[in-house]
C-alpha cells in the first residue's frame, strides 16, 4: 500500500452507495415483503423504510393507471422466483405517477434456498414522456397524412361528378369517412331562396330537414361559424340543443351563397370535455371542414358550369321546367324500367283552359306571366311525385315514375284544386281565374313512350270536350271506346 494511504473499510463504500446512489433498491424477503430500501428509493417515491417494512411494494406503489399486464408479469416472476426486467408505472406517496425501469433478481443462499428478492429501479419518467410526445407527434403526422390523402381523393371525386346527384353522393361518403366522429347535413337553398333543405346527410343525423336563413349565424353573418369553445357564443336556432360543438360553413358558388354545410360532433359533450383538449380538437377539425366546404363550393360551381349547356338544351327558357325533348328522352328510359317490372309509370297531361284570352285581352307578356305562375304551381304540387315539363304552348306534362294510376289521378286533382284558389294580377289588373283540363295515362304491357303520351293527350281532349276544368282517365276513355265498338261488332 502506498505510504500515507490508509485502508478504507468496505462497509464505507456500501454505505456511500446506499446513501447517494441514484438507482432505487428494494430488498424483499422470500414472501415478497419489504425488509430494506435505500435512500434513493425514499427520495424517488417519498416512502421511508418504516412505510414499506413488512409490506409488498406493489400494494403501495402501484395505482389506477398501472398496466394490469405489467402487474401480472411481475406477480408471475415472483411466484416462479425468476428474474424480470420491465417498465412499470408507480405512484409516489403524494399520488404523483412516475415510470421506473425495474430489474428483479431472486437471491439464493449457499444451500440453494430462496431467501430474498433484489429490485433495482431507475426513474425513466422523462424518457417515457419524451417517447410519448414523439409517439403523439408521429401519430399526428400519420393522421394528417391520412387526411391529406383522403382530401386528395375527395377532391378528385368531387371534380369528376357530372351532376348534383353524383356530387351529393360523393359529399355524403366523403364526410362520413373523413369525420367518422361527426354527423352532418348539406343544406341547399330552394329556388325561392327563403328556405334551405337537406340535400345530403351522413352519420346519426339529428338536424332538421329544412331551415330558414335567419336561423343560422353563419348565413346571417356571411362567414363560417363554430360553436363550442368561445366564452361568449350562441347556438344557431336550427340546432336543437347546445350540448355538442358544431360548425356551420356557407357553400358559395360563382360568388353566390347556395347552401350551408352543417357538422355536429355528437361524440363530444361540452360539459364533459377538458376545455383545452376541446379547443385543440375543434381547431384541427375546423381547418379540415373549411377545406371541405371550399372544395364542395368549387365542385358545385364546376357541376353548374358543366350542366349549363345541358340545361339550356332540356329546359324551357320561359318557365324553367323541363322541355319536350327531355320529356320524350326520359319517358323512353322510364318505359324501359316499367317494362322490366322495376316500377310503375304515369303521365299527367294538362292544358290551360281558354289560355288565348290572356294573350288577346292582356297582351303576350301577361300570357308569359301566367305560364310562369302555372309552372310554379305545378312544380310545387308535384314535388316528390313527378317532374313537370312544358310540352309546348299552354300544355304541360307531368312524368310521374312510381305512381299508380289512382295516385296520378289524385295528383291531377290536387293540381286542379291548387289552381282553383290561385288569384293572379298583372301590372295592377286582376286576371281571370285559371283552370286546367287534364288527362292521366299509365304504363300498360307493350306500351311505348309515344303510345302512353298519346293516351294521356286523348284523355286530355276528352276533358276539354266534356266542359273543361276536369280530370279524365285514359283507362276510362279506352273502356268507353270498347263499349261503343261492342254493339257494332254484335250487329
Amino acid at each position: 500500500m502506498p505510504k500515507g494511504q490508509e485502508k478504507t473499510p468496505s462497509g464505507f463504500y456500501e454505505s456511500l452507495i446506499a446513501r447517494h446512489g441514484t438507482d432505487s433498491v428494494i430488498v424483499t424477503d422470500g414472501a415478497g415483503k419489504t425488509v430494506w430500501v435505500n435512500g434513493a428509493f425514499s427520495r424517488m417515491s417519498g416512502f421511508s423504510i418504516e412505510d414499506m417494512r413488512g409490506r409488498r411494494p406493489g400494494e403501495i406503489l402501484q395505482g389506477p393507471d398501472t398496466d394490469p399486464a405489467a402487474i401480472a408479469a411481475l406477480s408471475e416472476a415472483l411466484k416462479r422466483r425468476q428474474s424480470l426486467s420491465t417498465e412499470i408505472l408507480n405512484y409516489t406517496k403524494h399520488g404523483e405517477p412516475y415510470w421506473i425501469e425495474m430489474h428483479i433478481t431472486p437471491i439464493f443462499d449457499e444451500a440453494g434456498q430462496h431467501t430474498h428478492f433484489l429490485a433495482i429501479e431507475r426513474d425513466v419518467t422523462e424518457r417515457r414522456a419524451l417517447e410519448t410526445k414523439n409517439s403523439e407527434v408521429m401519430e399526428l403526422e400519420r393522421q394528417r397524412e391520412r387526411e391529406r390523402s383522403l382530401l386528395s381523393q375527395i377532391n378528385e371525386w368531387l371534380y369528376s361528378a357530372k351532376s348534383m346527384d353524383e356530387l351529393l353522393k360523393v359529399a355524403r361518403k366523403a364526410m362520413a369517412t373523413l369525420l367518422p366522429e361527426a354527423e352532418g347535413s348539406l343544406y341547399i337553398y330552394t329556388d325561392d331562396r327563403d328556405t334551405l333543405e337537406v340535400a345530403s346527410a351522413w352519420g346519426d343525423r339529428r338536424s332538421i330537414d329544412a331551415i330558414q336563413p335567419d336561423e343560422c349565424w353563419a348565413l346571417r353573418r356571411g362567414r363560417a361559424y363554430s360553436f363550442g369553445t368561445r366564452a361568449i357564443e350562441f347556438a344557431c336556432a336550427h340546432v336543437e340543443d347546445e350540448k355538442h360543438p358544431f360548425f356551420c360553413l356557407p357553400i358559395v358558388a360563382d360568388g353566390e351563397t347556395i347552401g350551408m354545410l352543417h357538422v355536429r360532433f355528437t361524440a363530444f359533450h361540452l360539459s364533459g370535455l377538458n376545455r383545452m383538449k376541446l379547443e385543440t380538437f375543434i381547431q384541427k377539425r375546423w381547418l379540415l371542414c373549411l377545406l371541405c366546404a371550399e372544395q364542395m363550393s368549387l365542385a358545385i360551381a364546376n357541376v353548374r358550369l358543366r350542366q349549363m349547356p345541358l340545361d339550356q338544351s332540356v329546359r324551357d327558357p320561359l318557365t324553367k321546367v323541363w322541355n319536350r325533348r327531355w320529356l320524350v328522352e326520359t319517358t323512353g328510359r322510364m318505359i324501359a324500367q316499367a317494362r322490366s317490372g322495376e316500377m310503375e309509370l304515369a303521365i299527367v297531361a294538362c292544358d290551360i283552359d281558354e289560355f288565348k284570352q290572356f294573350n288577346d285581352r292582356f297582351g303576350y307578356d301577361a300570357g308569359d306571366f301566367v305560364l310562369r305562375e302555372i309552372a310554379e304551381v305545378l312544380t310545387d304540387v308535384a314535388r316528390d311525385r313527378g317532374a313537370v315539363c312544358r310540352a309546348g304552348g299552354e300544355e304541360f306534362v307531368i312524368l310521374a315514375p312510381g305512381l299508380a294510376h289512382d295516385e296520378a289521378m289524385g295528383l291531377a286533382e290536387d293540381i286542379r284544386a291548387a289552381l282553383g284558389v290561385l288569384k293572379l294580377s298583372y301590372e295592377g289588373e286582376s286576371l281571370p281565374p285559371v283552370t286546367i283540363s287534364a288527362g292521366v295515362a299509365s304504363y300498360a304491357v307493350g306500351a311505348s313512350a309515344q303510345s302512353i303520351l298519346r293516351a294521356a293527350d286523348a284523355a286530355l281532349y276528352e276533358a276539354k270536350n266534356g266542359g273543361r276544368d276536369r280530370v279524365i282517365s285514359a283507362q276510362a276513355v279506352a273502356s268507353e271506346a270498347t263499349k261503343r265498338k261492342a254493339p257494332a261488332a254484335a250487329s
